[in-house]
């Protein structure tokens, strides 16, 4: 189970069929109309005063909404079989911000499915689930896989894996892709490991301006998927 908390995101949950249990709401929503409040099939919806609201709340200023949803559980074999999977790989992010960003960015740019390693932050915190602005129940999520599993799994799919470094003497700019790849991502602190680096099939530089030292892992992935998006046509 995760917590859901305001109209829209209720309402993107919904549109994507995530089983939602219980909605709660703050008695002043009630007074007020409840509005944006979407059209649910549920059977009763639990008010409560406002200040016992605020303490279920996770944000500083509730909307006055919020919900319970069950958790979509997704397999590594079944994301990676697919015949035109793009895939990310989030190996050990540690900030919601970042992982939020990084599947709406995978969502936008037509990835397939979102892959996490172990110690990477729970895709379903309140944070994560904010910043991904439904993002997260459109695309399929595997999470607490080790490494290299992974990367065993990816080969034996026949998958093309992608690491990203400065120093890689390919360019992302004149890399070519196929059409089955993954882009591994690395911990906001220290990139991917250099062990784990030299598994992935290739790896490809951002070139970037000389008077900068690096890139966010969240805009590095929405700069890389952005551009692997253009080579392989319309999104999906």
């Amino acid at each position: 189970m995760f917590l859901l908390e305001g109209a829209k995101l209720l309402q993107e949950a919904f549109s994507n069929g995530i089983e939602i249990e219980d909605i709660i709401v703050s008695n002043t929503y009630l007074q007020n109309g409840m509005g944006g409040m979407p059209n649910l099939e549920i059977d009763e919806i639990v008010v409560v005063e406002d200040s016992l609201f605020s303490q279920l709340a996770t944000t500083e200023t509730p909307q006055g909404i919020l919900a319970t949803a069950h958790i979509k559980r997704y397999e590594l074999a079944d994301v990676l079989s697919k015949q035109d999977a793009f895939i990310i790989v989030a190996d050990t992010v540690q900030d919601p911000g970042n992982l939020g960003t990084i599947v709406r960015a995978g969502l936008a740019f037509g990835a397939t499915a979102v892959v996490l390693t172990k110690g990477t932050v729970d895709p379903y915190s309140p944070k994560v689930v904010r910043s991904a602005m439904g993002a997260l129940f459109a695309l399929p999520v595997v999470a607490d896989v080790h490494f290299d599993e992974v990367i065993e799994q990816l080969k034996a799919h026949q998958i093309t894996s992608f690491a990203m470094d400065q120093n890689a003497e390919e360019n992302l700019w004149t890399a070519d892709f196929p059409e089955r790849l993954a882009l591994l991502l690395g911990n906001e602190g220290n990139g991917l490991a250099d062990e784990d680096m030299g598994k992935a099939d290739r790896i490809i530089a951002i070139p970037i301006s000389e008077r900068s030292e690096s890139l966010n892992v969240a805009v590095a992935a929405g700069v890389a998927l952005g551009f692997i998006s253009s080579k392989r046509g319309p999104n999906k």
